[in-house]
């Protein structure tokens, strides 16, 4: 009986019907793209900044004595406990040195470094240098693929009167070595200032074979937070254990640490510390941009319903005057209520997850996978929408008095 009746009720009034199916179907989608989305997020963000620069520096205990790590060491990078959340590293090893080009000479840094070196690790073949973790570097010609080969800063090469196909010698103590200019960078920074080439050759000049000066290192991280700031010297063995498998910036930088003979790795913070407050607000805009579209599907739904109560005030009037209860009145009015909201959180689902793969492609330039807890919510959040844009109307549906109703 209730079934028929549900049944004649809901293809009776199939304006009502479609408004209320769209409102939900358009609430559901919004949150289930938003909450697909802010699954990923974390992980999305980190290598968003991970294009802005390495956030772990690598230096020897005694840098400020003019110590160096040992480059037999770099591929170790690779083999730590968080190796797969290390996107890449560059080795740098620096030297003073006379640049000079044509009549033009000054005393300035030459820079050896990997700008894209393959490295074969445990059987995985891997690239790391300065185009890995520095992508956003400006290279007016090409990199280097000689070994006499380099790139000018752009400081550098506007003193020197440098351009691409130039020549520069570099002198230090005596020796010197003839450089082809095969490219100028652009960085807004301090490397303007130096002159790279290749690691090797730079080892070869400065009579620092197998040496390098520091290593900087992009790793995907998770936000800081106060434990993840503590220091590990204070930690119990329990503490410990659960911050060093953490992905903390922290954390990472003691595994680099810890195979890098004679180091101290220490975060880059002003990297580091960017992608906590970041990620928070972002989180927040999608909780908030989540809820209002809820809302605002609980106004359509508790609009289209008071305008039907509008309608049928009579035949509510009418059942209550044959002997139907509050009880059997709430169970019709929430049994087709209940109906579109299912349909509208099935067909809401798979609208919300391509929307959620446009925006992802759009913003992150890749699509970001659905986690299998998106399609219970998307269906339980149009539930909980509709029943909550239902509670007025129903609430008025209840109070109908039958003799002045019926008697206009």
């Amino acid at each position: 009986m209730l079934l028929r009746i549900l049944k004649n009720s809901l293809f009776k009034r199939a304006r009502t019907i479609l408004l209320m199916l769209a409102s939900l179907t358009l609430g559901s989608a919004v949150a289930t793209a938003f909450l697909g989305i802010s699954g990923d997020l974390a992980r999305r963000m980190a290598l968003e900044l991970r294009s802005y620069g390495a956030n772990i520096l690598v230096e020897p205990l005694a840098a400020e004595q003019g110590g160096e790590l040992n480059e037999a060491d770099l591929p170790r990078i690779k083999t730590v406990f968080w190796r797969y959340n290390i996107t890449g590293f560059a080795p740098y090893l620096f030297g003073a040195a006379t640049l000079q080009s044509g009549d033009r000479q000054e005393r300035g840094v030459v820079t050896g470094t990997w700008f894209a070196r393959n490295l074969a690790v445990e059987g995985e073949e891997t690239t790391q240098g300065v185009k890995v973790i520095a992508p956003w570097w400006s290279v007016e010609g090409g990199w280097p693929g000689e070994a006499t080969d380099a790139i000018a800063g752009a400081a550098v090469a506007r003193r020197l009167g440098l351009k691409v196909g130039s020549e520069v010698t570099v002198s230090v103590a005596g020796r010197s070595t003839r450089f082809r200019v095969c490219g100028i960078v652009t960085t807004g920074g301090y490397e303007e200032d130096q002159l790279f080439a290749p690691l090797q050759t730079v080892q070869t000049l400065l009579t620092k074979e197998g040496k390098v000066s520091r290593v900087l290192v992009s790793a995907l991280t998770v936000p800081m937070d106060d434990f993840g700031r503590r220091d590990p010297a204070t930690m119990s063995k329990q503490e410990y254990e659960r911050w060093y498998c953490t992905a903390y910036v922290t954390a990472v930088a003691k595994n680099v640490e810890e195979v890098m003979t004679g180091s101290r790795a220490r975060p880059i913070w002003q990297i580091a510390s960017a992608e906590g407050p970041l990620l928070k607000k972002l989180n927040l805009r999608i909780v908030l941009l989540t809820t209002l579209a809820l809302a605002a599907a609980a106004t359509a739904v508790s609009s289209s319903l008071m305008a039907s109560l509008a309608e049928r005030g009579r035949e509510i009037a009418l059942r209550k005057a044959i002997g139907a209860d509050n009880r059997q009145i709430r169970a019709i009015f929430l049994g087709e209520t209940l109906i579109i909201a299912l349909v509208a959180g099935l067909i809401g689902y798979f609208l919300g997850e391509w929307l959620g793969g446009v925006v992802s492609r759009t913003v992150f330039a890749g699509a970001t996978p659905s986690p299998r807890w998106l399609f219970p919510t998307a269906v339980l959040s149009s539930l909980v929408v509709a029943l909550l844009g239902s509670l007025l109307p129903l609430r008025r549906a209840m109070s109908v008095e039958p003799v002045k109703l019926l008697r206009g």
